[in-house]
């Protein structure tokens, strides 16, 4: 397991390094959703599932990128967390559920299926439910946009 994710972490540096400077916020993480399903796909169906240790990886890279993998071998549920950063999720080999809200109260939820990804914009509150035995790689991106002012 440590062998894959030294090379799902590899895969996003590249791809990270790959994209033009000039793409900033949510559409630099959905541009790196692309390339990074794309390759990781085949390394995650070499790896057989059920793992019977979680995991938990993270790693600083260049550009303000925190790339975070882990490996839940029972479900789990976070209530109400509110992402610091634009988050890109990517559930491989199993499904998750987030719950955004839109206020207190009222939220949508979207059933993520396995090898899809979806970024968050920071600032939102969000529920997760994670099947178990799900891989879950966590991108944010913590640079912080210069607003326009006069």
């Amino acid at each position: 397991m440590e062998i894959l994710v030294n090379n799902i972490s590899d895969i996003v540096v590249a791809e990270v390094n790959a994209l033009n400077d000039k793409i900033k916020g949510l559409n630099f993480l959905e541009t790196l959703k692309v390339n990074v399903i794309e390759k990781c796909l085949s390394l995650i169906i070499e790896q057989k599932f059920p793992n019977k240790q979680n995991l938990d990886f993270e790693k600083n890279i260049e550009k303000n990128i925190v790339i975070s993998v882990k490996y839940f071998n029972e479900s789990l549920s976070i209530s109400k967390k509110i992402l610091e950063y634009d988050s890109l999720f990517i559930p491989f080999n199993e499904s998750a559920n987030f719950d955004i809200y839109q206020n207190d109260k009222k939220f949508n939820t979207i059933v993520l299926n396995k090898n899809n990804g979806i970024s968050i914009p920071k600032n939102s509150v969000v529920n997760f439910k994670f099947n178990k035995n799900v891989l879950l790689l966590e991108i944010q991106n913590k640079n912080i946009e210069q607003t326009l002012t006069k």
